[in-house]
C-alpha cells in the first residue's frame, strides 16, 4: 500500500468537499496501519467537521491512550481536553485526565476536575456518583466547607436525613473549635430545618451562646426546649450549670432536685453546685448535699471528691461536727486509717471545745481501737475521762486478760452471724489474679486492725459467688484456724479438696482431706486397741473370682483409704463391708465406684451411709467382668458429699444435746411439725446411731496413705 499516495488522494477529496470519501480513504490506510496516529487525528478532525462527536472521540481516545502509554502526559492531557471540549459531559475523559493530574500531583487541577465530575453526575441525576465525588472533594479540600454543605444538602434532598445531620454537626464542631461562632450557629440552624426535634440541638446552641457571653440567651434556649419536653436530663444538667454561672443558685438547686428524682445516678452532677455553695460559705446546705452523695454514690472518684469537699468545709469551720462524721465514714470505708486517725482526733477536740465529753470519749476509744498501743491516744483517752468525771474518775481495770485466747465455742458464737459490713461493695467481681490479690490485701488490712468479723463476712459473701476460688478459701481457712475454730477450718479444707478433685488434682485433694481429719477428729476414726490389720494376697495357685484379694479391719485402715487404694490400682471387683452386724457392698469398675448397697439403700444414698461406718471389717474380691453403672459421680465427690452430710448431722446433734433439760422438753412440733431428730435428715438417716461416727482413719505425716 502506497500510504503517501493515499494521503494525497484524501487531501484532494477534502479540498473538493468530499469528506465522506476522504474518511473512507483514511480508514483504508488504518486497515493496514492502525497505529498511525496522524491518520487518527485527521479522521477525528473530519468527524468533528461533520458534527459526529462520538466517532471523533473514539479516535481521540486512541491517540490519548498511546500518548499515556509512551509516558507523554502533556500530549495525553491535550487529547483528553479535546474530547471534553467536543463532549462536555464525557465522564470517562475527565476520569482519565484526573488520573494524569493525580500522578503529577497537580492538586488544583484535580479539585477542578472533581468539581466538574460532580456537576456532570448531578446533571445526569446520578446520586451515587455525585456523593462519591463530593466525599472525595471533602477529603481533598477539607478547609472548603462548601463541599460539606453541598453534600449534606444533597443527602437531605435524597431522604438521607441522619447522614445529613451528622455532616452538619461535624461542620458545627469544626467551626466551634476554630471559634467561628456565627458559622457554627448557621450549621446548627440547618440541622433545625432538617430535624426540629433533635434533642442535642438546644444544648449545642446554648454552648455557642455561652462562648459568646450570652448566658441569658443560652438559658432561655434551654428553658424553651424543656417547656416542649420536660424529661431531658442532659439538657437539665447543662441548664443547672448555666444557672450557677449566672448566679441563680436557688434555680440551679431546684433543677438538681428534679434530676435526682428522675435518676439518682445524676447525684454526682451536683458536685460543681456544692463547690459554689462552699465558695459562698453556705456550709450547711453543702453538707446536706455531701451526705446524700455519701449515702447514694459508690464510685471512687465521686467519694474522693466528697472527702476533698469535707476537708474544705473543716478549713472554713472546725466546729462542723457532721463533716467530721462523714469524713470518718469515708476514710474507714477506703481503709485510709492514717487520715481517719487525724480526723478522729480533730473531731474529739471539737467535742471537747463544746464540752461534750461523752462524745469525745467515744471518739478516743475509736482511736485506741485503731492503734491499741499508741500511748498518745491512751493519754488523750485518760484526759477526756477525767474531764467527763470532773477530774476524779479513774480508769476501770480491764476484765479481759491481754493475749488470752478465746474458747472455740465462744468464737463460733461470735462469728456465727458474721455479716458483710455496710462499706463493702457487694457487687465487686473477682475475674483476674490481680483482683484476688487485691481482695486478700483488703482482708489482711481488716485483720491487722482487729476487724475479724468483717473479714470473715466479706470472704463468705464473695465465696458464695466464686465457690471455686481456692486462694480465698485458703485465706478463710487460715482465719478460722487463727481464731481457734478448727471445725470451720476443716469444712473449708473439704471444700478445697472438692474443688481440687474437680480439677483432677488428686494428690493435693488428699492432702486437704488429711488436714480436715487433723482439724476435726469427728472426721477421723480413733485408733482402737485391736489386732493389727491383716492385708493378705492370695497365693497364685488359688486365685479366683471368689477369693479375697484384700481384707482387713476398718478400725486400722479406714474405708476412705481402702477406696483410694482400689482407685489408684484401677481395680474391678466387689468391696464387702461388715459393721455392727450389717453388710454392705461397693462395686468398682477400673477403680471407680459404680454402685453401692447398704441398709436397704442402693446407689449414692447407700454410699453416703457407708461413709459413716464405724469399725468393722472389709474384704475385696476381684471380678473379671464389669458391673452396671448406677453411680455416675466421681469417687472423691461421693466421699466429700458423705463427709459434708456427716459433719452437718454431728453439728445438729451437738446443738440438740447442748439444750438445757427444761428447753429440751418443749415440743418442737409446734414450730416445725416434726421432731428435732428428723430435721437432721437426710444426713442423719445414713448414720447407724446418734453418736458422732468417725469414718476415716487417722492419716497423718507418720502414717501417709502412700505407705498403707
Amino acid at each position: 500500500m502506497n500510504v503517501p499516495k493515499l494521503l494525497k488522494q484524501a487531501e484532494k477529496l477534502v479540498s473538493y468537499g468530499k469528506t465522506a470519501e476522504a474518511i473512507e480513504v483514511y480508514h483504508e490506510i488504518l486497515s493496514e496501519d492502525f497505529q498511525n496516529n496522524q491518520v487518527h487525528s485527521l479522521i477525528a478532525d473530519l468527524y468533528i467537521e461533520k458534527k459526529d462527536m462520538q466517532r471523533a472521540s473514539r479516535h481521540l481516545f486512541k491517540i490519548a491512550s498511546d500518548w499515556s502509554a509512551q509516558g507523554n502526559s502533556v500530549e495525553a492531557a491535550a487529547s483528553y481536553r479535546r474530547i471534553i471540549k467536543i463532549l462536555p459531559k464525557n465522564t470517562l475523559a475527565r476520569e482519565k485526565l484526573l488520573e494524569i493530574f493525580t500522578k503529577n500531583g497537580a492538586k488544583g487541577e484535580v479539585i477542578n476536575l472533581m468539581m466538574e465530575l460532580c456537576s456532570v453526575a448531578e446533571s445526569e441525576a446520578n446520586a451515587a456518583k455525585t456523593i462519591e465525588y463530593l466525599e472525595k472533594l471533602i477529603s481533598l479540600d477539607p478547609t472548603n466547607r462548601s463541599h460539606s454543605t453541598k453534600l449534606a444538602l444533597f443527602l437531605n434532598e435524597r431522604g438521607l436525613k441522619d447522614k445529613s445531620v451528622e455532616i452538619f454537626y461535624q461542620l458545627a464542631r469544626d467551626c466551634f473549635r476554630e471559634e467561628h461562632y456565627e458559622e457554627t450557629l448557621a450549621a446548627l440552624e440547618k440541622i433545625r430545618a432538617i430535624d426540629p426535634k433533635d434533642r442535642n440541638l438546644p444544648i449545642r446552641v446554648s454552648e455557642v451562646f455561652e462562648k459568646q457571653g450570652k448566658i441569658e440567651k443560652a438559658i432561655e434556649t434551654l428553658l424553651t426546649s424543656l417547656a416542649e419536653e420536660p424529661a431531658q436530663p442532659n439538657t437539665m444538667v447543662f441548664l443547672a450549670r448555666l444557672c450557677i454561672k449566672a448566679g441563680k443558685i436557688e434555680e440551679a438547686e431546684r433543677i438538681y432536685e428534679k434530676l435526682v428524682k428522675i435518676n439518682k445516678s445524676y447525684l454526682a452532677q451536683t458536685i460543681p453546685f456544692i463547690e459554689v455553695l462552699l465558695a459562698e460559705r453556705r456550709l450547711d446546705r453543702a453538707l446536706a448535699h455531701i451526705e446524700r452523695l455519701h449515702k447514694e454514690v459508690q464510685e471512687a472518684p465521686a467519694r474522693q471528691k466528697c472527702v476533698e469537699l469535707l476537708e474544705e468545709i473543716l478549713k472554713l469551720d472546725l466546729q462542723k461536727l457532721d463533716a467530721y462524721r462523714l469524713l470518718e465514714s469515708l476514710y474507714g470505708a477506703a481503709f485510709q486509717y492514717d487520715q481517719l486517725a487525724v480526723t478522729l482526733r480533730s473531731h474529739a477536740d471539737a467535742y471537747i471545745a463544746r464540752c461534750e465529753y461523752a462524745k469525745a470519749l467515744d471518739l478516743a476509744r475509736q482511736l485506741i481501737d485503731l492503734e491499741p498501743y499508741n500511748e498518745e491516744y491512751r493519754r488523750k483517752h485518760q484526759v477526756i475521762e477525767k474531764l467527763l468525771s470532773g477530774g476524779n474518775r479513774t480508769q476501770a481495770p480491764r476484765k479481759t486478760t491481754p493475749g488470752a485466747l478465746p474458747e472455740e465455742d465462744d468464737e463460733d458464737t461470735r462469728y456465727a452471724s458474721a455479716k458483710v459490713d455496710s462499706h463493702f461493695d457487694k457487687t465487686m467481681s473477682i475475674v483476674t489474679d490481680e483482683d484476688v490479690e487485691n481482695f486478700i490485701v483488703d482482708i489482711e488490712l481488716l485483720e491487722k486492725f482487729g476487724q475479724h468479723a468483717s473479714a470473715i463476712g466479706r470472704l463468705e459473701h464473695v465465696l458464695k459467688q466464686y465457690p471455686h476460688e481456692i486462694r480465698l478459701r485458703q485465706k478463710l481457712k487460715t482465719i478460722y484456724f487463727d481464731r481457734k475454730m478448727p471445725k470451720r477450718a476443716a469444712q473449708e479444707c473439704l471444700e478445697i479438696a472438692k474443688t481440687l478433685q474437680q480439677q483432677n488434682q488428686k494428690e493435693e485433694a488428699n492432702k486437704y482431706l488429711r488436714e480436715a481429719q487433723r482439724l476435726n477428729p469427728v472426721l477421723s476414726s480413733a485408733r482402737q486397741a485391736v489386732p493389727a490389720a491383716t492385708i493378705q494376697a492370695p497365693a497364685a495357685a488359688t486365685v479366683s473370682s471368689t477369693v479375697a484379694a484384700l481384707q482387713g479391719d476398718l478400725s486400722e485402715i479406714g474405708l476412705l483409704d481402702v477406696i483410694q487404694i482400689l482407685d489408684n490400682c484401677q481395680k474391678t471387683g466387689k468391696l464387702l463391708v461388715s459393721s455392727e452386724g450389717q453388710a454392705g457392698t461397693i462395686l468398682f469398675n477400673v477403680g471407680r465406684i459404680v454402685n453401692a448397697i447398704y441398709q436397704e439403700k442402693a446407689g449414692e444414698h447407700a454410699m453416703y451411709a457407708l461413709v459413716a461406718v464405724k469399725g468393722g471389717t472389709f474384704e475385696y474380691q476381684p471380678s473379671a467382668t464389669a458391673f452396671d453403672v448406677v453411680i455416675h459421680n466421681s469417687n472423691t465427690n461421693l466421699l466429700l458429699e458423705g463427709l459434708r452430710l456427716l459433719d452437718e448431722a454431728n453439728r445438729d446433734m451437738n446443738e440438740a444435746e447442748a439444750l438445757p433439760d427444761d428447753e429440751a422438753e418443749v415440743p418442737v412440733q409446734a414450730a416445725s411439725q416434726e421432731p428435732l431428730e428428723s430435721r437432721a435428715q437426710p444426713a442423719a438417716a445414713f448414720m447407724p446411731s446418734r453418736a458422732a461416727v468417725p469414718i476415716l482413719q487417722a492419716i497423718d505425716d507418720q502414717n501417709p496413705l502412700e505407705e498403707i
